[in-house]
């Protein structure tokens, strides 16, 4: 009797394992994230992707957690992320506009639009970065971060099983996204939005799952999600850099010197790249 219950201690010890790990992977990248903003360094990227993979494995494997807590920390790690997009978006923005005026012809570019872009979207993301460090001193992130140890302590147990169910089924639900998105009206956005945020659950459910599929299996059902993902991605981050380009252009005229013709060339080129994405994406098949 002492021999089965200890060999089953031990089996359930050993199924938790997947799900446990990947969280306390998560939890440490965020924690890791928090000294090195505290040092003034810029972590803000690996922390948005860890506090991602973080939210997804609360909503794929919600049966190893329990739900009201599950909720409330999808939301407060929710808002944690988003204050650190700001910053994050900025910064992208800026390299990315950089590249698209550079490869304009001269003649096309009219007026310093480069460097109103660059000194615009820096002044506004050193504000951002300064609201990261406000909250890094509140009670809401010290709460959050308690909330991750606590989280930390406790190994959801799931069985192998139910951990490959689980992950197959985010697959499942991303591919039926993307379905629901190609068949939907031209122009439709948001379900594409929400067809690549299933993609990446899906991806990180399977990360998780790894060690229970193998790795040839998991590389390959990764590398298709992550390809997905990028192509709906371009489409999204066409779309974010038109609204930046709007905002900006929209103000341009009112200084010296300063005209909306290049700003317009540019929101043009994100439109058509949008666009271009996603006929990518209405061809894609799984």
């Amino acid at each position: 009797m002492t021999t089965s219950t200890k060999s089953s201690t031990s089996h359930r010890d050993v199924d938790a394992a997947p799900v446990a790990t990947y969280v306390r992977e998560q939890t440490s990248a965020i924690r890791e994230g928090d000294a090195a903003l505290r040092r003034g360094e810029d972590p803000i990227h690996a922390t948005r992707v860890a506090i991602r993979r973080l939210r997804s494995t609360l909503r794929v494997f919600t049966d190893a957690f329990d739900p009201s807590v599950a909720t409330h920390l999808d939301q407060e790690l929710s808002w944690y992320a988003s204050i650190l997009g700001h910053v994050r978006d900025h910064e992208v923005q800026r390299d990315r506009f950089a590249h698209a005026v550079a490869d304009l012809p001269d003649e096309w570019v009219l007026g310093p639009v480069a460097a109103d872009i660059e000194t615009t979207l820096a002044a506004e993301q050193r504000t951002y970065r300064a609201d990261v460090d406000t909250v890094l001193t509140g009670d809401r992130y010290a709460a959050l971060i308690s909330a991750l140890d606590t989280l930390d302590s406790t190994v959801p147990a799931l069985s192998h099983r139910k951990v490959t169910s689980l992950a197959n089924k985010a697959g499942k639900k991303a591919r039926t996204r993307l379905k629901s998105a190609i068949v939907s009206e031209i122009g439709d956005d948001e379900v594409f939005h929400r067809a690549r945020k299933a993609f990446k659950r899906a991806r990180y459910a399977s990360e998780l799952a790894t060690p229970l599929t193998g790795k040839k299996r998991s590389k390959t059902t990764i590398r298709q999600y992550k390809h997905v993902q990028e192509v709906l991605g371009e489409h999204q981050d066409s779309l974010v850099a038109a609204q930046f380009l709007r905002r900006l252009g929209a103000s341009a005229g009112t200084r010296p010197a300063e005209n909306g013709f290049t700003y317009g060339l540019l929101f043009a080129y994100e439109q058509q790249a949008a666009a271009a994405a996603l006929r990518r994406a209405r061809a894609l098949k799984l």
